[in-house]
Formats: structure tokens, C-alpha cells, sequence
């Protein structure tokens, strides 16, 4: 019976943890500011945030999930 109540509480935890959903982070090709704002729109809708920004590359963050 104490091995049942291990295991079920495994599951739970393991079950738990996979549905866990992380917030993108992508990489995104701009050689303008205005080219920046489109792209991330189009990736995450209006909730990002520009971590970095370097040359013409910037890494962008979903705030929100995208519901596509």
C-alpha cells in the first residue's frame, strides 16, 4: 500500500511538471525598429519584450502565450 501512494504521488508530480508551458523566446531578423515591432507582433501579438538587440539581430520575449 505505502509503494501505491509513492508511485501515485510521482505520477501527479511528473504529470504536473510536463504541463508546465514555458514563454517563447526567439531571435528575430531586423534591420529597423519598424521591422522589429512587425515581426515580434506577428510571433506574440502585443505582449513581448526585447531582451537584447545587436547589428540586426534581436532576441524577443513572449509575455503571453499566443493562442493560435
Amino acid at each position: 500500500m505505502n509503494s501505491y501512494k509513492y508511485t501515485t504521488l510521482f505520477v501527479c508530480i511528473f504529470l504536473a511538471a510536463a504541463c508546465v508551458t514555458k514563454l517563447k523566446e526567439k531571435y528575430v531578423k531586423a534591420r529597423t525598429a519598424e521591422e522589429l515591432k512587425i515581426h515580434a507582433f506577428e510571433s506574440c501579438g502585443r505582449h513581448y519584450r526585447i531582451l537584447s538587440y545587436e547589428d540586426d539581430t534581436a532576441r524577443i520575449k513572449c509575455l503571453k502565450q499566443a493562442t493560435k
